[in-house]
């Protein structure tokens, strides 16, 4: 996906006003859709949010690089009104956040702080941890090297027993997911990879025991049907 040059620049991002709020992008890669009132993005966004309120609708859920929350206006519309913990290094579009999402503000509790250095100091007491991180790198946007190496595994530490991992994911610079993606699915007992139609993006989600892909799939497509996201026919599930 393509966005056109904003009306203005945040930190190294363009900004631009949406019939729904504010989309922020960098290199042309969107990183955040700001609705400023419940509902679907038609984005990534839009499935990372269905993950949570499918596979977490009640515990603690910690996200690592929020940007502009663009998730929380989807997980508004699916009843998630849990508390979310969050950790990025941006406070500038953190603060655009606030700004215009007013409404829900309250219910995200968030730090300024390295996200690999801030989920050491974490108890072991999380029920979903997601990898929401990317960096700009030539001209582009990827995923930290800390996302290939070591996060997973200390994401793994964090959870509770039976916690799930979420990683939304960007190829490498070769375009390529190998041999990275089932080195990281290889921390877990069970895997499952989303794959988007409209997007690069593959979501993989990591825990104990999951759903068949059918069954989660299924699932998936239901709560995004729900909020009328155009994504709800724009996935498919596979096991690596």
């Amino acid at each position: 996906m393509t966005v056109a040059r904003g009306l203005a620049i945040l930190r190294g991002m363009d900004i631009q006003s949406t019939r729904h709020g504010v989309r922020l992008s960098q290199h042309g890669v969107v990183i955040s859709e700001l609705r400023t009132s419940p509902g679907p993005t038609h984005s990534v966004f839009d499935v990372l949010a269905a993950v949570i309120a499918v596979l977490a609708p009640r515990g603690r859920i910690g996200i690592l690089g929020f940007a502009g929350g663009g998730i929380m206006a989807p997980l508004t519309a699916l009843g998630v009104t849990e508390r979310v913990t969050t950790v990025d290094l941006d406070r500038a579009s953190y603060d655009l956040f606030r700004r215009h999402c007013r409404a829900w503000s309250r219910r995200v509790a968030w730090q300024q702080a390295d996200a690999a250095k801030w989920l050491r100091r974490q108890p072991r007491a999380f029920d979903l941890l997601l990898d929401d991180l990317s960096v700009p790198r030539e001209g582009d946007v990827v995923k930290p090297d800390i996302s290939w190496n070591g996060l997973g595994k200390l994401m793994r530490q964090k959870l509770k027993p039976q916690g799930i991992a979420v990683f939304n994911l960007l190829p490498l610079a070769n375009g390529t997911w190998q041999p990275v993606l089932p080195r990281l699915a290889g921390l877990f007992d069970a895997t499952l990879v989303l794959h988007l139609d409209d997007f690069d993006n593959r979501i993989l989600i990591g825990t104990r025991c999951l759903p068949t892909a059918r069954a989660l799939g299924r699932q998936l497509r239901q709560a995004l049907r729900a909020i009328r996201s155009r994504q709800a026919g724009r996935i498919r599930l596979r096991r690596i």
